[in-house]
């Protein structure tokens, strides 16, 4: 359970997808539509590998950014307030 709640949740929502299909193809009685769950299963399976195998990509690139020196930025400059050129 604990890895389930690891995952991000677009990878949550993959992986009750992924076994809501297998449930859907193996009760299914109608060949055909066996057939149709089998194939959203296949691509959703696939899309949850991608997407996993991308995921620890990114948190390698994410780490390295952590450790970057912060970059120092300006002070922005002051607000100017707006004056009405109708009263002119």
């Amino acid at each position: 359970m604990d890895f389930f709640n690891s995952l991000t949740p677009d990878l949550k929502l993959l992986a009750v997808g992924i076994a809501g299909c297998a449930v859907l193809a193996l009760f299914s009685s109608n060949p055909k539509a066996e057939k149709a769950y089998l194939l959203v299963l296949a691509v959703l399976t696939a899309a949850g590998i991608y997407r996993f195998s991308h995921r620890a990509d990114n948190e390698k690139e994410l780490s390295a950014a952590a450790s970057a020196p912060p970059h120092f930025r300006m002070a922005a400059p002051k607000h100017v307030p707006l004056e009405s050129t109708s009263a002119k």
